[in-house]
């Protein structure tokens, strides 16, 4: 582990680009036989990783794939807000997030996405802190990390979409 200042750096941008590569060949493995793909990028850095997956997975097969990008306005009832209409009927759906705390936001998009039908849900993490809280599972994750509930684990991605994944 690298230090910077006071936070220790658990994946540098190369690690991350290699975690994003070997992610979008799983998912591409698990959804071979299908002939479009949704992918809901949650917040800024999980719709930056799920175009990454996206031009990744262009290089190797000919699936359609669509990205929206979801946010959750976090109020008494926590609405979702999506960047564009779509419909999922009997399409496959990964919703794609930077780090999976309590699972409570992949739950949030699942639940909302249940109504339209949908052929399958997975979820794809950079890093899984395994700390859930609701019955989501992780399909594809980058790294998994045990850590305490003190312990905090940081994003950052700069103005060249490379990230940054800190403990602190």
């Amino acid at each position: 582990m690298k230090k910077d200042n006071s936070k220790n750096i658990i994946l540098d941008y190369q690690d991350v680009e290699n975690k994003i590569k070997r992610i979008s060949l799983e998912i591409l493995e698990d959804n071979i036989d299908q002939k479009k793909l949704i992918l809901f990028g949650v917040s800024k850095n999980g719709k930056i990783i799920a175009k990454k997956i996206i031009e990744l997975i262009k290089k190797y097969s000919k699936i359609d794939l669509e990205l929206i990008g979801v946010e959750i306005v976090l109020n008494s009832k926590n609405v979702l807000k999506f960047d564009k209409s779509f419909r999922v009927n009997n399409r496959s759906v990964i919703i794609v997030s930077d780090v999976s705390q309590s699972a409570k936001t992949l739950q949030l998009i699942i639940s909302s996405l249940m109504s339209q039908d949908p052929f399958k849900i997975k979820t794809a993490v950079m890093v899984n802190r395994d700390h859930s809280l609701f019955p989501v599972k992780i399909n594809f994750s980058g790294l998994n990390l045990s850590t305490s509930v003190n312990e905090h684990v940081d994003v950052s991605v700069n103005k060249d979409e490379e990230f940054t994944v800190y403990l602190n």
